[in-house]
């Protein structure tokens, strides 16, 4: 399982490494500089308005059909046409629900026509990561890996057109959603035919009102939890735009640092998907976790922590180098993201194996409680200090959470903490504060110091031993062999 689990994490991040840093930095970023950081933030803002109705376009169905065919392969022939009729319904209801509650807080009509269409977006998106997890859930995870980039590869296309092509057009924010529209599209048919013909899965056209029901029934704590997490992660980038003085001006400033945070978060987040079939598939066949478990871990946090503490050492460097305005206040908010990155990471950990072992409803409490924090604290420190108060709420409520999930996985699992690995941990992280503080000072702060710390952290993880590159090399070896 290591084996399996490393070989085709490291496929995933080449791709997403390749892809993903040219659609943050290269086009997403171009895209906010020439729309400038009002319109961009007015799209930022409605962007993540749409996220907050997920839960009723999945309704929890892709994590639990996830969860399901890792433990019963068979039942994707009978389960397939079901899912995707109730997803259809529910795609309509989250337009629906979507527009009435963009009316109730006070978008216009541009604005809601803006959302409209960014809605169609989500309701696209979400098919796709339904037919990936059937692809991921039967491990066939390069397919996956490859869709996992399909629609943002086609995306840097288009809006690569738009940005230095010879067109006559001027380019908005509609015409960056529609692009977006397009990508989807062409993924989507991409997905069903790699799903249906090019792994010859046989699916059943079996509509079953029972089933449905049933499917529904135990999708909705999943449901339950994909809205609360929701809430808690993304409102607080429609609070600065509601609540702060500047409104659109602020969630643009924010998302000037938000754009790092959530680029790096692409690790952890890849890290899970391939975690969660690979955790329910062993506790299904009753093995014992703990090992694999740890070796996530360190797999997972050591790289975080490479790249988190650079990143608030060499903030304002970093936000120069992107943008030429607001680089005094998107730099301290940046330092917030980063200490929020390490607690997100750590919830994708603890989580994911609270997911595989069907805690759902505990997960649900711990993020109900995450987010009547978050709230409390965005009404009280977002109209005081702005962008700075949301970039502290993203972090209390993400460290609230990550406390939580680790308290109740160790209860649930009764996995000892290896004392050993905790104190190397803590002796990297102060290791990996002095490198970074050397080659800040070094190098004049300069990009290339960034890029060395990071890398000199990374042989230290090796030299420390946190990291075994003996067994990795054999884990690499053994791939090839199959």
């Amino acid at each position: 399982m290591k084996r399996i689990f490393t070989t085709n994490l490291i496929f995933l991040l080449l791709l997403n490494a390749v892809i993903k840093p040219i659609w943050i930095f290269a086009i997403d970023r171009n895209v906010q500089i020439t729309l400038g950081a009002q319109e961009y933030g007015l799209f930022f803002t409605l962007f993540n308005f749409t996220l907050f109705f997920n839960f009723l376009l999945d309704f929890g169905i892709t994590n639990f059909n996830n969860r399901e065919i890792s433990f019963h392969p068979n039942k994707i022939s009978n389960q397939f046409f079901n899912i995707i009729i109730i997803k259809a319904t529910l795609a309509l209801l989250y337009i629906i629900i979507s527009i009435a509650a963009a009316i109730m807080v006070g978008f216009n009509n541009e604005q809601i026509k803006l959302l409209i269409l960014l809605s169609t977006n989500q309701i696209l998106a979400s098919f796709i990561l339904f037919i990936r997890s059937n692809l991921n859930a039967l491990h066939h995870f390069k397919a996956d890996s490859i869709l996992s980039v399909l629609d943002k590869l086609i995306l840097i296309a288009l809006i690569s057109i738009y940005l230095w092509g010879d067109t006559n057009m001027q380019f908005n924010v509609y015409i960056f959603a529609l692009c977006q529209t397009f990508s989807y599209v062409l993924a989507l048919i991409t997905s069903l035919w790699l799903l249906l013909k090019r792994y010859n899965i046989h699916i059943n056209i079996n509509l079953s009102k029972t089933r449905i029901k049933q499917i529904v029934k135990e999708g909705f704590p999943f449901a339950t939890l994909v809205l609360l997490m929701s809430l808690y992660s993304r409102l607080d980038t429609v609070f600065i735009e509601r609540l702060s003085d500047k409104g659109a001006l602020s969630a643009g400033v924010y998302a000037q640092a938000f754009r790092l945070f959530d680029a790096f978060n692409m690790y952890p987040f890849l890290f899970a998907s391939l975690m969660l079939p690979v955790i329910s598939r062993m506790l299904s066949e009753k093995k014992d976790i703990s090992d694999m478990f740890r070796f996530n871990m360190i797999i997972l946090i050591v790289p975080v922590i490479a790249v988190a503490v650079p990143t608030i050492i060499f903030d304002k460097p970093l936000m120069s180098i992107l943008y030429k305005e607001h680089i005094e206040i998107s730099a301290e908010v940046l330092k917030l993201l980063m200490g929020s990155f390490f607690f997100v990471a750590l919830s994708y950990l603890f989580g994911t194996a609270l997911t595989a072992n069907g805690n759902i409803w505990l997960l649900c409490r711990i993020s109900l409680f995450t987010l009547v924090v978050n709230i409390l604290l965005s009404i009280i420190l977002i109209p005081q200090i702005g962008v700075i108060g949301a970039g502290f709420v993203n972090l209390i409520s993400n460290g609230i959470a990550a406390v939580l999930q680790w308290f109740f996985f160790t209860k649930t699992f009764r996995i000892k903490i290896d004392w050993v690995i905790t104190f190397k941990i803590v002796i990297f992280i102060i290791a990996t504060i002095i490198v970074s503080v050397i080659f800040f000072e070094k190098s004049n702060a300069s990009i290339l110091g960034y890029i060395g710390a990071i890398l000199a952290i990374l042989v230290l993880a090796f030299l420390s031993g946190l990291i075994k590159l003996k067994s990795m090399i054999t884990l690499l070896k053994d791939s090839k062999g199959e």
